[in-house]
This record gives C-alpha cells, sequence and structure tokens, in this order.
C-alpha cells in the first residue's frame, strides 16, 4: 500500500493554478483520474508521494512546497535561508537550489513515513540562546551526542571522526545528508531547523575534517533553531565574519571538537610553551590527537593564548597555499552506486524507507525513488543499513 502525502489541500490547487496547469493536465502528468485530482484539492482523499512528485514536476515546483501552510507571495526555494555573506539569493547555484529542495523534500517523506508507521518522532530536548557560555554548550553538546574524549581520541583516520560524529548527531533525532556538485566557496554546509527531524547537509567535496566542523557548526544553528546556508568564512581565511550567530556557532564547533581543559591537557601542547615556536608536525600530530583539521587546531591554539598572532597566520597561509596548489588530474576512483546512496542519505532516512517496503506500506518503486538509486542497487544498501539483505522485486 502506498504511503499517503500529508499535505495541504489548498497547496495542490494552488501549484495546479500557478503552473497553468487543468485538471486534465495535472490528471495526465499525476497518472490518475480527473476525479482523483478533484479529490485531493478538496481534501477528500490524499495523494502518494509519488503522486505528488509527478505533479511536481509537471509544475516545476519542488515536493516540499505542497507541505506549506499557505500559498507564499513569491515562493524561491530559499525563502527561509540565509544568503552566503554579501551575496544575493538570486545568486544561488542551481545545484546548490536543488540540494535544498531534496533535503526538505526528503525531510517530509521521513516524516510522512514515520507517521505510517506510528512512529513518534520527539522534539530535541536541548535547545541553546546566543548569550550563553561557549564552553558550558559545548558541555551541554558533547553530553547530549554521548562522544567522550577517549572515543573520539580512538578514531584513527578522518574518515573515522566524520562517521562517528555523525552517528552521534542522526541518534538524536536528526538528519545528516551529504549533497554533491556544490563548490565548497559557496557552501560548506546547511541546515533547516524546524522540528521534528532538523536537517543538516555537508557538502561532499570538503575534506572529512572539514565536513566534521560543518556539523557541529550547523548543529548549533539547530539548537539556537536558526539554519540557514554557511560558508563557514571568519578570520581564518583572512575574511571579517560580522555575523555574531556565525561566530558564535564557530566557537561552539571548535569548544566542542577541542574542549579547552582537552586542549591544556595534550601532551603535545604541554611540550611546547605558550607563544613559543609550533612547527607544521606539531600541529599535524596535534589535530590528529583530536581528530579536527589543522585550521581548528590552530585556532584552539590561539584562542587559548598558546600561539601568538603572527605564528597562527603564519601556519594558516601555509596551508592555505598548499591547498590551492595544482593538483594530480586524474579522476578519483569509481565510488559503487549502494555506497553512494548510504553516505548521501544516512543510516536513519534509509531505514525508514525499507522499514515502510518490509511493512507493505510503499513498493519497490518508492524506494527506488526515495532512496534514488535502480533497484539492483536496493539489495547492497539493505545489508549495508539493516544488516542483513532481502530480496527486491
Amino acid at each position: 500500500m502506498a504511503v499517503r502525502a500529508r499535505v495541504n489541500p489548498e497547496m495542490i490547487r494552488w501549484v495546479r493554478k500557478n503552473a497553468g496547469l487543468s485538471i486534465e493536465d495535472a490528471a495526465r502528468k499525476a497518472q490518475v483520474r480527473r476525479s482523483a485530482v478533484r479529490s485531493w484539492e478538496s481534501g477528500t482523499r490524499r495523494p502518494t508521494i509519488r503522486q505528488l512528485r509527478l505533479l511536481g514536476n509537471a509544475a516545476r515546483r519542488p515536493l516540499a512546497i505542497f507541505y506549506l501552510s499557505e500559498p507564499p507571495w513569491n515562493f524561491t526555494a530559499l525563502t527561509d535561508f540565509r544568503s552566503l555573506p554579501g551575496t544575493p539569493a538570486d545568486d544561488h547555484s542551481h545545484k546548490l537550489r536543488l540540494a535544498v529542495r531534496r533535503a526538505l523534500e526528503r525531510r517530509q517523506v521521513a516524516l510522512d513515513l514515520a507517521a505510517e508507521l506510528n512512529e513518534d518522532i520527539p522534539l530535541l530536548p536541548i535547545s541553546a540562546t546566543l548569550g550563553e557560555p561557549v564552553p558550558d554548550l559545548a558541555r551541554r553538546v558533547r553530553a547530549f551526542l554521548g562522544v567522550s574524549e577517549s572515543e573520539q581520541r580512538h578514531w584513527r583516520s578522518p574518515y573515522d571522526s566524520l562517521n562517528g560524529w555523525r552517528r552521534a548527531v542522526q541518534a538524536q533525532g536528526v538528519l545528516v545528508f551529504q549533497a554533491s556538485g556544490i563548490d565548497v566557496s559557496e557552501a560548506r554546509g546547511f541546515s533547516a531547523t524546524e522540528q521534528p527531524l532538523p536537517v543538516i547537509v555537508l557538502n561532499v567535496r570538503d575534506a572529512p575534517n572539514g565536513r566534521v566542523f560543518t556539523l557541529l557548526h550547523e548543529l548549533c544553528h539547530v539548537l539556537l533553531r536558526n539554519g540557514g546556508i554557511c560558508d563557514l568564512r571568519d578570520r581564518t581565511w583572512g575574511v571579517p565574519e560580522q555575523n555574531p550567530i556565525e561566530v558564535f556557532c564557530n566557537a561552539v564547533a571548535g569548544e566542542t571538537l577541542v574542549p579547552a581543559d582537552a586542549l591544556g591537557r595534550s601532551q603535545v601542547v604541554r611540550d611546547i610553551p605558550a607563544g613559543m615556536n609550533w612547527r607544521a608536525s606539531d600541529i599535524r600530530a596535534l589535530a590528529q590527537e583530536f581528530s579536527v583539521s589543522r585550521e581548528v587546531a590552530l585556532r584552539r591554539l590561539l584562542d587559548a593564548g598558546r600561539i601568538t598572532p603572527e605564528k597562527y597566520r603564519s601556519h594558516i597561509d601555509a596551508i592555505f597555499e598548499a591547498r590551492h596548489q595544482p593538483r594530480d588530474s586524474r579522476q578519483p576512483g569509481f565510488i559503487p552506486p549502494a555506497n553512494k546512496v548510504v553516505s548521501s542519505l544516512g543510516h536513519p532516512f534509509i531505514r525508514w524507507v525499507l522499514t515502510s517496503y518490509y511493512q507493505e506500506k510503499i513498493t519497490t518503486r518508492d524506494v527506488s525513488a526515495h532512496l534514488g538509486v535502480r533497484l539492483k542497487h536496493l539489495a547492497k544498501i539493505e545489508k549495508t543499513v539493516m544488516g542483513m539483505p532481502v530480496m527486491f522485486d
């Protein structure tokens, strides 16, 4: 049985008329009878998610718009999102706009599936205020996520760190997706803070440790109930950040990843007197100890007064210069489609889709559409996420 979308009937009518579609046009595009479209608009029957998506495609509108409480006066996909510093909303790339729409659509799909499965999704039990002392909020965030310093120090690679923090955030009721095709200079991540099921999206083009910082930065936005699109620029790259919320979220992310007291206990830090010369190898060792980027390690040293501003800028400039040196032009290795889907969508979203299939709430066609992958890859995805394969028809 297909999942019925819990949408506003008025929005179905508005989308159809705003796109210039007749009842007959809408019925043909959604592959239903005209009486079905009339029943959707009257509220006597609800469309399936697939039917709604077909209608949205015909009207050239994202699925998320059907879930608005009332028709917008001047609709754009990024209405509820802050722009990059000094960048008009209209300048966002098509790929970024598409990533935002997809994230919102997937959140709504997850909510619909959870409702059909009679699962109650609670609100986050933690929130934040801009005036809260950064160390206090960072301690609360760590306790909320349940990530100990010992666990963090046992992560051996940047991907271990990314996966560990992502699991911790997702376990607390936050959807964490990864988007591709977006330039890191445009956005390192964004968040939608509406509850339940707030969403954080990371830019897969960013380095793993960079994505970890973005994840904690965006989680701070979620706790502040202030989502948006972020490039995380601050003094690190010589760009003065004027937005106090961005400064605050950066500080909370840094303190969460490298607590001041843990930094003081680090043997690497204790071996080098405050203000003395830090070698590049020392910075790498400190970053590896906490499974963070060298930029984060340097920033924490600067905040703690353990490195001079001059040495800090010298190291940052060297990292920036090395990062922009010509690289090997060879293409990265092939990523199996199943692995790519799991990395992009995360386990919680995929579990909802597969569980709905197990309980015959949706069809294999719906599973394929929700996960954006061909049927032949579903068994591998299921084995990765659920632990045992099933046979998909």
